[in-house]
């Protein structure tokens, strides 16, 4: 499933959900080196099921915002890509759901 945004103005505004949210700020703290590692902390310390990270890890990387080591890649640390990076500096608002967060940025494909 593709990113989903809606248009305000001129601006893009990207949903991304708190579980999602929650992952980049993790990711961003850069503890972790490895995915595999990152999830064994993620689910300990949120007490969340390992599948349900690994889950949200990997749509967050076919979105393009973290990378890592897959089977069948070269090595690589977990880590924000430069779009997971702006996601995270964007001014993230409350919109009265709090299942989602709108990030607002200008988004290019």
């Amino acid at each position: 499933m593709p990113i989903q945004t809606t248009s305000v103005g001129n601006v893009e505004q990207l949903r991304v959900t708190d579980k999602e949210l929650m992952l980049l700020y993790e990711i961003g703290l850069n503890v972790i080196p490895t995915a595999t590692d990152f999830v064994d902390h993620v689910s300990s310390k949120y007490q969340v099921s390992q599948s349900g990270v690994w889950y949200t890890l990997k749509k967050l990387k076919k979105e393009h915002m973290v990378d890592f080591t897959e089977k069948g890649e070269g090595p690589k640390p977990l880590g924000l890509t430069e779009f997971g990076m702006k996601v995270i500096r964007s001014r993230v608002t409350d919109v009265n759901d709090r299942q989602y967060h709108y990030v607002t940025m200008e988004i290019k494909v």
